[in-house]
């Protein structure tokens, strides 16, 4: 049986594959009209007819109205259809224009007049849903029409998502035009690409939900990366999409996997008539601004991408051939099968730039010449060595509190110090200026230029078919390939360094539809969903047998060379998804209920055997020109010292099952009633190549590594019960409604949701022993220092053999075995990743009320409350701060699962229907956000300050924001709009459209760039200050975070950083998050001219014009400030020696913006549709 099964699914899956070149995402056809059929008097009527016909498919569907009066029709996809009711004893009703929205259910009551069948009753007007009378969750659903013409960065559709009551998100790029994170957040960021991001982190957060808590659809199936939570694997190009449905708080069952915002894209089809378009878009720095403020002391930034894409769709009637003698030629067509087929592609070249400390020519020439053939002279000599220097600017030793002692301006830069002793000798620590000032300048501070070039293409493909009356089938699919080439910031744009990116995404659906009875409906779907890369392959012109080299020590960010690394730098990288859910709708009495089941397969197939090239750090320049590192990373086999085997195979299973009542108590109040059962199942490793760490009886000290075959214990409790309602109440008495037409309505809902989690920081695990070993050897010092030179020679600096990342020499101070007490490696201290046995799902209560309100002007005003608290929400904490350590592990980092969060917002939303030429919608959020961690990592901005005590860490959270609003819009321009003429041509069709958005301050945390002890023994840096005594009322204006007026001279004078007991840096005092920063405020514009061309093609057919503006007045808006930035650093505490007391080096630029963002960035597009 088992064998079977396996043929079976291999058999599907493989099927399905064999379409994907043919087919695209399919539509998500889980709209459903519903409501109650009544007589003039009210009384519920039975047994009526419902017959609803699709205007653009001319497809049907029929049910009958149950003995209470009720009906539903479910299945339906995004559009505008004909309803027609019928009852013998009543007039035939026939509604010509019902809008059903995507993922929605529409609410429609029908009164019917007494009278004969064959008398009609028309409404011709548009019936589209204006009030949520049927649930009560938090959403927005964006129409085609929005989707085209609404200002998007990248034609990037998800962009839209923030324009949700209850989403934050202010759709930020920086001064090189990238997305901008969320405060302190990590992964792979926001559409950096357009739609050909490979995973595309849209960086919202809804209902006080982390970014990761986002989930991702495409036609009813996950789209989500296997790593990162809140990424989407597929963007859907904007000539594909439909609609998009994005809900911040759903208490319906059928939705799970995360508590953030539900995004639902519903793909385009074909129809009876052909149909398509055609565009190109053109951006050129030559239009755009530069942003008013490049930094302290630099020039303004501006844009400087030069952007093609082009592409367009076309669909219709799909024509099969008729085989075997007489009859048609074709078959099938119109009413039966159809297709739809778009492409989209980008040609992208940029040249941000960058700010910072670099070595000079002058210290590279000397180290040549003083230190001639060794390992550092010959990276320093090697191609594409010299960062890409725009600028130098003026010679300053500010940086070091213009100390002379350390510091003094020559000619060409900065003097600070001269290379002393000898090739393999140690310079002391405690002599940071080496042989002494020489006058040679060793370092400079430059503007670098940071190219990049990209080129995209993508492809959908939609196949819709219906046979008969009763069953229908789409398949479809996206492939999306992306060629990427990128120079590295932290490197400084050196060439050496520019790295190609080469991924292909494919997402193919095949979903079965049948109407078994007319109150019976079942949906099938199976998805595949698959991101693959291989930069070995691709890199072959990158010398990665140059390591990663980095000098750390100095009072601003390390100097680093060689090409970026990682362990996927360069990776061969592979995951696969694989999904079948159903869901069979049944209704019956006044109850529309729905049972359904989801399977998931994730798998993780990489190869990450980048970090088999090694990364040295050197403590200060001097020690870098003698080949002395301080520390030194490399992965390797414990057992033999070569490079281990980084081919992993992970997966993951997610199970779930859900049932759904709505339930239509009384023509005007709806519960909906559900339950759904989650179960997520730990991580695996398909050949046992998975290990954890577990606690001895004296905790870390007797800890022990052991293999296991699943991560983690099974948390299979995870229930999660819904519940929402509308009610419309009805004040006949006062004369504000009807029991014909309800203008107010009640709705809210509770639920429990539970999270994923993100794979990411589990995944890490990769690297334990046995089987793997991520050495950390510190640190190499001189003798008089704290360590030893080399370790004891465990520290071995070399370069490669080839270009190859595995062509580096054993070390034969590693690969001595395995130490059977500790599961580590008998020579050299690793890095653990782990995670307790009993690691649960975190989850999430979700809840909200509001009252809806039709008003005048055909405008619809809503208020109301919402709010969320988390729990179990997961931290990395490196255990070796909490607990006396065991020498065999450097580093544990444990998820571990003791975060909570809490959230409650007071939103406002105002929605005007188009109508006469104008569309709008305005949200308001007032609302605070609390945690102890926003992000759960992995990197340094997710660190912690004080992790030993997670209760000082209860603070604002990262993205908490007191006043938020955005307001979208469409507005036709009345002149000569109505004109169809030559004078209408020319002069009419012109439109506006926009998007504003606000927001006050992120918060941040003041940190001091020194160390405090922590209970294990490891120093924890950064660290908060212990206590303030700078003014209360901060400045939170531009001008006082771009000229430090809050600050003036820099941070140190205004916080208490010392114990004074012992001269060291104290605990933290101060608050998380207990400052803020600059606010937001940007308008996004779009002209556009309409020009109708009439014709052979329709007369639909039309030629658009569009400019858009981003940022249209060039308001200058400055970076978020970072944690442990230096917007952020109060200054940097050098402990000195054993006897000496601690020096704070001020830091002048802490509350400072380090930059600002993008400025006016202006596109030019043509489309033509037909």
């Amino acid at each position: 049986m088992f064998r079977l099964f396996s043929f079976s699914a291999r058999a599907l899956i493989c099927g399905l594959f064999l379409l994907l070149p043919l087919a695209t995402a399919d539509a998500q056809f889980k709209a459903s009209i519903q409501g109650t059929v009544s007589d003039a008097t009210g009384g519920l009527v039975p047994d009526a007819s419902l017959t609803v016909t699709n205007k653009e498919t001319n497809s049907k569907q029929t049910t009958t109205s149950s003995g209470e009066g009720f009906y539903r029709i479910s299945g339906l996809p995004p559009g505008t259809y004909m309803l027609v009711v019928e009852k013998t004893g009543f007039k035939k009703q026939i509604f010509e224009n019902v809008i059903v929205s995507a993922e929605t259910t529409q609410g429609l009551n029908v009164i019917l007049e007494t009278g004969q069948v064959a008398e009609t009753v028309t409404i011709s007007e548009t019936t589209a849903q204006t009030l949520g009378t049927e649930n009560g969750e938090v959403s927005r659903a964006m129409t085609t029409r929005e989707i085209r013409e609404l200002p998007q960065v990248g034609r990037d559709p998800y962009e839209l998502a923030r324009l949700t009551p209850g989403v934050l998100g202010d759709g930020s790029r920086g001064s090189n035009g990238n997305a901008v994170n969320l405060p302190n957040t990590t992964g792979p960021g926001g559409s950096n690409n357009s739609i050909f991001q490979t995973e595309n982190q849209v960086q919202i957060s809804a209902n006080g939900q982390r970014l990761s808590s986002n989930n991702f659809q495409i036609d009813g199936v996950s789209v989500n990366s296997f790593n990162w939570g809140g990424a989407a694997l597929v963007t859907p190009n904007q000539e594909s999409i439909k609609e998009v449905k994005v809900l911040s708080a759903s208490y319906s069952a059928e939705d799970g996997r995360n508590s953030g915002a539900q995004v639902k894209v519903v793909s385009a089809g074909g129809a009876n008539d052909v149909h398509g378009s055609a565009f190109f878009k053109y951006n050129s720095p030559k239009l755009n601004s530069f942003n008013k403020y490049g930094g302290p002391g630099a020039p303004p930034l501006r844009v400087n991408d030069y952007i093609r894409q082009f592409g367009g769709s076309i669909g219709g009637p799909l024509y099969l051939p008729h085989f075997g003698e007489g009859g048609p030629t074709t078959v099938w067509g119109k009413n039966k099968s159809f297709i739809f087929f778009s492409f989209e592609g980008l040609r992208k070249t940029g040249d941000s730039t960058g700010r910072a400390f670099v070595e000079t020519a002058e210290y590279r020439q000397l180290v040549q010449q003083l230190r001639p053939g060794s390992v550092t002279a010959q990276i320093l000599a090697s191609s594409g060595i010299n960062p890409r220097v725009i600028n130098v600017f003026a010679p300053s030793c500010a940086v070091f509190g213009n100390d002379p002692s350390r510091c003094r301006v020559v000619a060409g830069g900065m003097d600070i110090g001269s290379i002393t002793g000898a090739l393999n000798q140690y310079v002391s620590l405690g002599n940071p200026t080496g042989g002494g000032f020489d006058g040679i300048p060793d370092i400079q501070e430059i503007q670098f230029a940071l190219p990049s070039s990209n080129r995209g293409n993508q492809y959908n493909v939609r196949l819709d078919f219906t046979p008969n009356a009763k069953d229908s089938l789409t398949l479809s699919t996206y492939v999306t390939r992306l060629d990427n080439l990128s120079s590295d910031s932290a490197g400084k744009g050196r060439p050496m360094a520019d790295l190609p990116f080469k991924p292909l995404n494919t997402s193919g659906t095949i979903v079965y539809r049948r109407i078994i009875s007319p109150t019976v409906f079942n949906e099938a779907r199976f998805n595949a969903t698959r991101f693959a890369s291989d930069q070995q392959r691709d890199a072959t012109n990158v010398n990665f047998g140059i390591p990663r080299v980095e000098v750390e020590g100095l009072p601003f960010d390390r100097i680093r060379f060689g090409a970026d690394r990682g362990e996927n730098t360069p990776g061969i990288l592979a995951q696969n998804i694989f999904e079948l859910s159903d869901t069979l709708t049944k209704v019956f009495g006044n109850h529309a209920l729905k049972f359904g089941g989801t399977y998931r397969l994730e798998q993780d197939n990489s190869d990450s055997s980048g970090g088999s090239r090694p990364i040295y750090s050197f403590s200060g320049l001097f020690n870098l020109a003698n080949g002395t590192p301080i520390f030194e990373g490399v992965n390797a086999d414990p057992r033999t010292g070569f490079p281990a085997d980084a081919q992993r195979y992970f997966s993951t299973k997610y199970w779930a099952g859900f049932v759904q009542d709505d339930w239509k108590v009384r023509p005007n109040l709806t519960l909906n009633l559900g339950l759904r059962y989650e179960y997520y199942t730990p991580l695996k490793e398909k050949d046992g190549r998975l290990s954890n760490l577990f606690f001895g009886s004296q905790g870390l000290v007797n800890s022990q590594v052991r293999t296991v075959s699943q991560l983690s214990d099974a948390d299979r409790n995870n229930f999660a019960p819904r519940i929402g309602f509308a009610y419309s109440p009805r004040f006949r008495a006062l004369g504000l409604g009807s029991e014909t037409g309800d203008s107010t309505v009640v709705r809210g809902g509770f639920g429990i949701a539970y999270n994923r989690i993100p794979v990411a920081p589990l995944a890490n695990v990769r690297g334990n022993p046995p089987f793997f070993g991520r050495f950390g050897i510190c640190c190499g010092t001189a003798s008089n220092d704290f360590g030893s030179p080399f370790v004891g020679g465990q520290i071995l600096y070399a370069l490669g053999s080839s270009n190859s990342v595995t062509s580096y020499p054993r070390n034969p101070a590693l690969g001595q075995g395995i130490n059977p007490a500790t599961g580590g490696p008998i020579s050299g201290a690793v890095e653990l990743y782990g995670a307790p046995q009993d690691l649960p799902n975190p989850y999430v209560y979700l809840y909200s009320l509001e009252i809806q309100q039709d008003l005048p002007a055909k405008l619809t005003g809503t208020i109301g409350y919402q709010g969320s608290a988390g729990h179990k929400l997961i931290r990395l904490v490196n255990q070796n701060f909490l607990y006396p350590n065991n020498p065999a592990f450097f580093q544990v980092f444990f998820t571990t699962p003791d975060v909570n969060s809490n959230y409650n917002a007071l939103n406002l939303n105002l929605v005007r229907r188009f109508a006469a030429g104008l569309q709008l919608q305005a949200n308001y959020r007032w609302s605070k956000s609390i945690d102890q961690l926003s992000y759960e990592g992995p990197g340094f901005v997710t660190n912690q300050t004080y992790p030993q005590d997670n209760r000082t860490e209860r603070g604002p959270s990262d993205f908490d924001v007191r006043h938020y609003f955005n307001f979208s819009g469409l507005y036709e321009l009345p002149f000569f709009r109505d004109r169809h003429d030559f004078v209408g041509a020319v002069l009419g069709g012109f439109e506006l459209t926009g998007v504003v958005t606000y927001r006050t301050g992120f918060p941040f945390t003041p940190v001091v760039g020194g160390c405090t002890s922590t209970p294990g023994g490891p120093s924890l840096c950064p660290v908060r200050p212990q206590g303030y005594k700078g003014p209360s009322d901060i400045d939170t204006s531009d001008d006082a975070f771009i000229n430090g007026s809050n600050f003036p001279g820099g941070g140190a004078p205004f916080f208490v950083v010392f114990d004074q007991a012992n001269n060291t840096v104290a605990p933290p005092g101060i608050g998380r998050n207990s400052f803020r920063g600059p606010g937001y405020f940007n308008v996004d514009l779009s002209l556009v001219k309409h020009t109708r061309l009439g014709g052979l093609l329709g007369e639909s057919t039309d030629l658009e014009l569009r400019a858009n503006f981003f940022n249209v007045f060039n308001q200058l808006n400055l970076k978020t400030f970072a944690f442990g930035s230096d917007a952020t650093t109060i200054g940097f505490f050098d402990p000195r020696g054993p006897n000496e007391p601690g020096v704070l080096t001020n830091n002048p630029r802490f509350g400072r913006a380090t930059e600002g963002l993008a400025g006016r960035v202006v596109e030019l597009q043509a489309r033509f549709r037909f």
